[in-house]
C-alpha cells in the first residue's frame, strides 16, 4: 500500500509537464558559433542524418519537405519576397538561380528545437542578411570566396515554429546554402518514461528494520 507521500511526487511531475516554460532561444554564426551550437544540441534528436538536399524535393518556387523533415526552403525575387523564384540542387547544394536572390526558410507546424545551415557564394563575396524579422537585419555573415562557407544556426528550448528570411545585405552575390541539420526533442514516450522512472524509483526502496 502507498503511503501519503506518494501524491507528493506524482503531483509534482506532473506540475513539470503541463507548466509551460518560457522561451530561450540562442543564436550561433561563424566557426565559433558552430563550436557552441555543436555542444547546445547535445541531446536532442538529429531530424535527418543525411545533412544534403535532394533535387526531388524540389519543386515550382522552392525546395519543399527538405529530406522529410517539413522544413522549406522557398526563393524569390528580391527584399520584398513577393515573386517566387526556384531554386536548384547539385552536389547536395542548394543554389539560387538568379543573383541576389532571397531565401525564406519555414519550419513544420510542430516546429524544430534547433537548426542550422552553412551558406555561401557561387563566385566573389557574399554580405547577407539573416532575418528573424522580415526587413530587420539581426544577424549578419559574410563570405570572402565561395570556399569560405559561414555557419548559422540557433537552439531553442521551445519548438521554433517561425521562419528566417536570408537576403543580400549589398551587392548582387549568389546564393549556396551547402547544407542544413534539424533537431528535435527525444520521443515524448521515451522522456515520460525517464520521468516516472524518477517518481517510482524511491518508492521501491524498502525500509530495513533493526533485527530485535
Amino acid at each position: 500500500m502507498l503511503g501519503l507521500r506518494t501524491p507528493v511526487p506524482l503531483l509534482a511531475i506532473t506540475i513539470l509537464l503541463v507548466v509551460p516554460v518560457e522561451a530561450t532561444t540562442s543564436y550561433y554564426q561563424g566557426p565559433a558559433g558552430e563550436t557552441s551550437f555543436n555542444s547546445a544540441v547535445g541531446g536532442l534528436t538529429l531530424l535527418n542524418p543525411l545533412l544534403t538536399f535532394s533535387s526531388g524535393d524540389l519543386a515550382s518556387g522552392g525546395l519543399f519537405n527538405a529530406n522529410g523533415t517539413g522544413i522549406n526552403f522557398l526563393g524569390f525575387d528580391d527584399f520584398f519576397f513577393n515573386t517566387p523564384k526556384d531554386l536548384t540542387v547539385a552536389s547536395g547544394k542548394l543554389t539560387a538561380t538568379q543573383q541576389a536572390e532571397v531565401v525564406t526558410i519555414t519550419f513544420p507546424a510542430a516546429g524544430v528545437y534547433a537548426f542550422g545551415i552553412h551558406l555561401t557564394v557561387t563566385s566573389g563575396t557574399g554580405f547577407w542578411c539573416v532575418d528573424l524579422t522580415h526587413g530587420v537585419c539581426n544577424y549578419q555573415i559574410t563570405n570572402t570566396s565561395p570556399a569560405n562557407a559561414q555557419f548559422f544556426g540557433f537552439v531553442s528550448n521551445t519548438p521554433v515554429t517561425a521562419p528566417l528570411y536570408i537576403r543580400a545585405q549589398s551587392g548582387s552575390p549568389t546564393m549556396v546554402i551547402t547544407d542544413f541539420e534539424a533537431y528535435t526533442v527525444p520521443e515524448p514516450g521515451t522522456m515520460l518514461l525517464v520521468g516516472l522512472g524518477l517518481v517510482i524509483l524511491p518508492l521501491t526502496r524498502r525500509k530495513i528494520r533493526p533485527r530485535l
